[in-house]
């Protein structure tokens, strides 16, 4: 979730106080190791080890128990400027018996990463307090005895389904009981994950020519329709410094004032030096969770060609990041850098995208080759996500003086401890620049066609390599379905032989044509939509 600016003892309560306790759990898939590759300007990645055990009336998913009794670690640690990466738990050892009147003991060896707020006076032990009863009847006991002495809800209404998110222990008048209360001691030490300096991949993001920015923000209120919104003030915020940052962009839908309500989905187009160009899309939503099916097919349509994706808003306890993960479509090989802006997003990240891309690359196992992940090790404050996604746009476009992960996140409020993760395998290093086209006539095309109109557009003669030809919707005109085809030597027929790949029903195409000996190629886009013009841009690069 995320939140207005409040002082930072009592505002991370503001990050839950919308949500219902269906919303607290955590994915169950496996973290793959490289996916634990970190940076950060503020945070040191830590490893937790400790033993711990925990009583409950299940003799079953003995692991997702143990995960259920770690969530109370996201509060607790939140309270020191930090937070745990639940999914990339490891538990070597995991056993459970019983101990009579129904219960069972199940104990475990942990070895939790945790995002640590700092660089220096790293720790080298933490007491972790965790309720030794984890299920139904023991978690609602742990609420109802320290519910009201042992959280920081600042007014807010507290559930024993959200206890976990604003367990305090350490503050003033709270005493745990032993009976009810395990504190395990975990030694920690840095995890070997944390690497170097990274960059984010610019010869990537600039390798079509074009950066191509998607940026949501969520509602504070579902209900919100004026700027008294967090969230909507946040997206107009953005609006306008997007369009003080590129002060010649066209903006569709055109409007005066701020966007508001009235103009939920705006999109900024500018020409740059060099044959270079940029666009911005913005996006205004009630809640992901619970997005309807128009919002869906959008970002669809916007995220295969991004090169930057920014989810701004609530966490939802998790929920939200959970639902943004299974949205959207990908091309194979594509880069791209996903920002989730929310609070303690690194507690709520999974394997979900990483998995999805590793399925469309077979060069990529773990899933990170061709993403990076931003996230937040602390809550989020809404009227600093303008700001925040400027930061990385502002360091996209200056391409020219590229800076490295942790130099980015300089510009954004250190309230967040922004990280980086599944930037280890980036290769950027200033001076490195894409391939250049071979002629001197890059393919660069835009238009539109109706129902079964076809415009052919013919390269140069290339030389012999791999080339990639690439088929987006022009972001300013939602909807639309457009078709690629692309053969060398002659203009392809209208047949299934030459076309390429299609994305979730929309203009989002891609092919990769190697050529053995020199040879134009021909390049057709056709209308497949009824009832409206398809509007596209046409790309191609080397590979």
């Amino acid at each position: 979730m995320a939140r207005q600016l409040r002082s930072l003892s009592s505002s991370s309560a503001l990050c839950a106080a919308l949500l219902c306790a269906s919303a607290c759990g955590a994915p169950e898939a496996a973290l793959l190791e490289d996916d634990q590759n970190f940076t950060s300007a503020v945070a040191t990645l830590l490893q937790f080890e400790f033993d711990g055990e925990l009583t409950t009336t299940l003799n079953a998913n003995l692991r997702t128990q143990v995960k259920a009794q770690l969530f109370y670690a996201v509060g607790q640690l939140n309270a020191t400027y930090s937070v745990a990466r639940l999914d990339g738990l490891q538990l070597p050892t995991l056993t459970s018996a019983t101990v009579g009147g129904g219960l069972y003991k199940v104990r475990y060896h942990a070895r939790l990463p945790v995002a640590w707020g700092s660089k220096t006076n790293l720790p080298t032990a933490y007491a972790l307090q965790l309720p030794r009863r984890v299920d139904t009847a023991g978690l609602q006991a742990f609420f109802s005895h320290y519910g009201a002495t042992c959280t920081e809800v600042d007014g807010h209404e507290l559930t024993a389904g959200n206890i976990w998110f604003y367990f305090r222990p350490a503050q003033a008048g709270c005493t745990l009981d032993a009976a009810d209360t395990l504190t395990a001691q975990a030694s920690a030490s840095q995890h070997p994950s944390n690497t170097p300096a990274k960059y984010p991949e610019y010869h990537r993001v600039w390798e079509d020519r074009t950066l191509r920015v998607l940026a949501v923000f969520g509602k504070y209120e579902k209900s919100g329709q004026t700027e008294s919104d967090a969230g909507i003030a946040a997206f107009d915020s953005f609006v306008a410094a997007a369009q003080a940052r590129l002060p010649g962009a066209t903006v569709s839908p055109a409007f005066t004032g701020a966007a508001g309500v009235l103009h939920p989905d705006v999109t900024l187009s500018q020409q740059l030096p060099g044959g270079r160009s940029v666009a911005i899309s913005a996006l205004l939503v009630d809640e992901v969770k619970t997005a309807p099916v128009s919002f869906d097919k959008r970002y669809a349509e916007l995220t295969a060609g991004a090169d930057l994706i920014v989810y701004n808003g609530h966490a939802g306890l998790g929920s939200n990041i959970a639902a943004l993960q299974t949205k959207g479509a990908f091309f194979p090989g594509k880069y791209q850098i996903v920002f989730l802006d929310g609070c303690d997003t690194f507690a709520y990240l999974d394997n979900a995208l990483a998995a999805r891309r590793a399925a469309l690359n077979p060069d990529d196992v773990a899933g990170t080759k061709y993403l990076d992940v931003v996230t937040n090790a602390m809550p989020a404050y809404f009227n600093n996500m303008p700001a925040s996604t400027m930061a990385l746009v502002n360091a996209l476009l200056d391409d020219g003086n590229p800076r490295t992960y942790p130099a980015i996140f300089k510009d954004i409020s250190a309230d967040h401890v922004v990280v980086a993760t599944g930037e280890e395998d980036n290769v950027f290093t200033p001076g490195l620049r894409a391939a250049a086209w071979p002629t001197a006539n890059t393919p660069g095309e835009a238009g539109f066609v109706g129902k079964s109109e076809s415009v052919l557009y013919t390269s140069d003669v290339l030389p012999a390599g791999k080339y990639v030809f690439e088929l987006l919707p022009d972001a300013a005109f939602p909807g639309g379905d457009a078709d690629l085809r692309v053969r060398a030597g002659v203009a392809p027929d209208l047949t299934q032989t030459y076309k390429c790949k299609s994305y979730v029903g929309n203009s989002n195409e891609r092919c990769v044509l190697s050529l053995a000996a020199p040879a134009k190629v021909f390049m057709s886009v056709t209308g497949d939509a009824t009832g409206v013009q398809s509007h596209f841009e046409l790309r191609a690069f080397v590979q």
